[in-house]
């Protein structure tokens, strides 16, 4: 990953960036060392620019493989850099353009119709400020989501930097993409705060097109099969460029936006060599290879493929490569095409010229549901092979095209490649060697996710397995953890759904509960709730009695944090969140620490839920209730939250008195339980709580007091957005008590703040400034 990333940076922008890291690490503090590690990144950064020039990958292969063995032995000898490299790597991903901007194509025979057509149209929408939309249509393995890249690559000067990206593709179930899910994708790579995303699918559409009328952005939607899915995906404002792909173009586009359509058509004989001649670099004459052309019927993915085979030949094997691809019986068809494009072949002759160790993680790949896969889901799918020998099988994929590199440790098999490997592991593997790979992808995902999930909160979990040491947990560690599970999300939520249906129930469940946290804070309501019932039918299926309550738990709190009435979510997590208490009560449940934890935490929840009813009598009750259940067990985080939640029940009742004392008991319960910065949160919360109360109560000089306590540990706690909020309504009550100056101060305060977090919210205090008598002429403060 290392070298992958020193890759990476020389081919962009991010060199200087990445050469200064790279540099520290390697040269540990002697400036002696750090020059002469300077130099050596400089050198194999102009072989690499000289190699992506030339199209030579052998030598940018070598060069890579050459750093990757240079940092094996300096963390030999230096093992405590690991921490360090583990850091640039994790920079250069965060940094990295999206993968579908990424990949570096090192060969492309050019459509010249093609690309001409396509900035013609984008010339002719931009000088017209309107919206660039093309839709790249044609047979698969024609080569759409290369044009594609190669397109964003060759204006990547000239487009909108920012880029989101979306693919349609239907499941491994056939049941296509939610747009949901992508919506809130979206909302958090455009920085959104959670606080202000909304619960109805409608309302996240809307959202993103706001956000996006201050911002132009490249939109790429992969595989769109159906006008319907790309409806709320579409932006309402101009200046963007949109660039969609599928087999063909779906009925009733042309009714919701103008776009050009761009047809990928094979290449053409002539254009075809040329590509198999540069990719294949092939010493061959020119004409001994036509027949192994026409046979592929111009496919990129096709000539590619027998490419590798010719890259490091044997006497006679362009003579039976040629016999292979003419002779129909030798053939295993799988696609119902042309039969000049001959895909099934060329897969067949890739595939038989793979060493055993190449071979054998191609299968393994294929036995599993098509999801992007990650430098360690290799080294997973391969415990029996040493480290080196997975390396070397993962990169003879890579040679021979059958594997697409899409990041710096992200891999994806084409969707045709990927059918060709599930078939070969169909026929050479056996049920019982199939189903130890799903183990294998399964265990690893569900062991990544309860890593992370123990940086990320110290909640209690229902921990059969003993899944959950203690661990340190800092903001870094957690955006760490954060990140690495965002990045493996599909194949996570693959995983939930592949454990189930194999039989492998409770790793079905634990996936569930490992992933609370992070759907939690990203706001991932769609595939929270996804994973959630499938998780819920597995601890079912699995005979746990308490998985069955902490599944319904957190599928009811799923539900409630949402809180969208279009789906029908107050009645539904009321349900889950009702389930969750009867399957804990009673004698018969054997009820210890997790049944009085999962009770209490459902009564917290269905407290919350009459809260947002406005029904805060009820919901006192269920608080009350909930710190009952509790009994004498120890659990000095939940009892604070409970009374928390109490103060805002008590508000609402006008018993301020009440709400005064709670939220002071609220206050020093969190104070008793440490330092940090998520405890210095919770305590300025409490603080703007408190002072939400004071003024209800008519008490604006004590609702200042408890604002200035309250923008003190909000700002230890690191959250702009709640700084804001308490900034705005401070500016609230000093303009209350006549203070116009600071009122204004504030409120330039809270709307930088807001808008850092990309909050519509903004608004909300520049409508104050605006009506400021602290204000000059000019809009500054006077």
């Amino acid at each position: 990953m290392g070298a992958s990333s020193l890759v990476t940076l020389v081919l962009q922008d991010l060199w200087t960036w990445g050469r200064r890291r790279f540099t520290v690490l390697l040269g540990r503090g002697a400036s002696a060392d750090e020059a002469a590690a300077e130099a050596e990144l400089e050198r194999a950064r102009q072989q690499l620019l000289a190699a992506r020039r030339s199209g030579d990958e052998d030598t940018a292969a070598a060069v890579e493989e050459a750093w990757a063995q240079r940092l094996r032995d300096f963390l030999a000898t230096h093992p405590e850099a690991g921490h360090r490299l583990r850091e640039v790597v994790a920079a250069t991903i965060e940094r990295s353009p999206a993968p579908v901007a990424l990949g570096h194509i090192l060969h492309y025979v050019n459509h010249v119709p093609v690309f001409r057509a396509m900035n013609d149209h984008w010339a002719h929408c931009t000088e017209a400020h309107a919206t660039t939309a093309m839709f790249l249509c044609g047979l698969p393995g024609v080569g759409k989501r290369t044009t594609l890249r190669r397109w964003l690559q060759s204006r990547r000067d000239d487009l909108p930097g920012e880029l989101l990206q979306a693919d349609l593709a239907r499941d491994e179930r056939g049941r296509p993409a939610d747009p949901a899910a992508v919506l809130e994708r979206w909302l958090a790579q455009l920085g959104v705060a959670r606080e202000d995303r909304p619960a109805d699918a409608d309302a996240k559409a809307a959202l993103v097109r706001q956000q996006l009328r201050s911002r132009p952005v490249v939109l790429v939607l992969e595989n769109v099969s159906r006008t319907a899915e790309v409806r709320p995906l579409l932006p309402d404002s101009p200046g963007h460029v949109v660039l969609m792909t599928g087999q063909r173009v779906p009925t009733g586009l042309d009714a919701l936006l103008d776009f050009e359509p761009v047809e990928i058509a094979p290449l053409k004989d002539d254009h075809a060599l040329e590509l198999l001649l540069k990719v294949s670099r092939s010493t061959e004459h020119p004409d001994r290879l036509r027949p192994v052309v026409r046979h592929l019927g111009g496919l990129p993915l096709a000539l590619r493929l027998v490419a590798g085979q010719l890259r490091t030949p044997v006497p006679g094997a362009l003579e039976d490569i040629t016999a292979r691809l003419a002779d129909r019986t030798t053939r295993w068809e799988l696609l119902a095409v042309d039969d000049t494009h001959d895909l099934p072949g060329a897969l067949d002759l890739a595939y038989e010229h793979l060493g055993a160790d190449a071979a054998s993680l191609y299968r393994r790949l294929g036995a599993l549901p098509r999801t992007d896969v990650h430098l360690d889901t290799v080294h997973a799918l391969t415990p029996d092979r040493e480290p080196a020998a997975a390396r070397r099988g993962l990169h003879e994929l890579l040679a021979a095209r059958l594997l697409e590199r899409d990041g710096v440790d992200t891999y994806r098999l084409h969707p045709l490649v990927h059918d060709h490997a599930a078939d070969r592991a169909e026929q050479e593997d056996t049920d019982a060697e199939r189903d130890t790979v799903t183990g294998w992808f399964v265990r690893h995902l569900r062991q990544t996710a309860e890593a992370a999930e123990a940086t990320l909160s110290s909640r209690w979990r229902h921990d059969p397995g003993h899944a959950y040491p203690v661990v340190r947990r800092t903001p870094e560690d957690g955006a760490r953890a954060e990140r690495e599970l965002a990045r493996r999300r599909d194949g996570l939520l693959t995983a939930v759904r592949l454990a189930h249906v194999t039989g492998r129930h409770e790793e079905a469940w634990r996936l569930c509960q490992a992933l609370w946290t992070f759907y939690l804070r990203t706001g991932s309501h769609a595939e929270w709730i996804e994973s959630h019932e499938t998780g819920l039918v597995a601890a079912r299926a699995d005979g746990d009695r308490l998985a069955v309550a902490r599944m319904h738990f957190q599928l009811g709190f799923a539900r409630l944090d949402r809180w969208s009435v279009a789906e029908d979510d107050p009645r539904r997590a009321r349900e889950h969140l009702d389930a969750a208490r009867e399957s804990v009560r009673g004698e018969d449940t054997g009820r210890g620490e997790g049944e009085a934890r999962t009770e209490s935490s459902a009564l917290e929840a269905l407290g919350l839920l009459e809260l947002k009813l406005g029904r805060p009598r009820q919901a006192l009750d269920r608080l009350a209730e909930a710190e009952t259940a509790l009994g004498d067990l120890a659990h000095p985080r939940g009892r604070a939250l409970l009374a928390y939640h109490k103060g805002a029940a008590y508000t609402a009742l006008g018993r301020h008195d009440d709400a005064e004392q709670t939220l002071r008991e609220a206050r020093d319960r969190f104070r008793r339980l440490g330092d940090g910065p998520d405890i210095a949160l919770n305590v300025g919360k409490t603080w703007l709580r408190y002072a939400q109360d004071r003024l209800a109560c008519d008490r604006p000089e004590e609702a200042l007091r408890a604002l200035d306590e309250a923008t003190s540990g909000i700002e230890q706690g690191g959250s702009g957005y709640f700084l804001a909020v308490a900034r705005l309504l401070r500016g609230d009550v000093h303009r209350q008590l006549g203070d116009e100056h600071r009122a204004a101060a504030d409120w330039t305060a809270a709307g930088t703040l807001f808008d850092q977090a990309r909050s519509p919210r903004a608004e909300e205090a520049r409508s104050r400034l605006r009506t400021s008598p602290a204000r000059s002429a000019d809009g500054e403060l006077d």
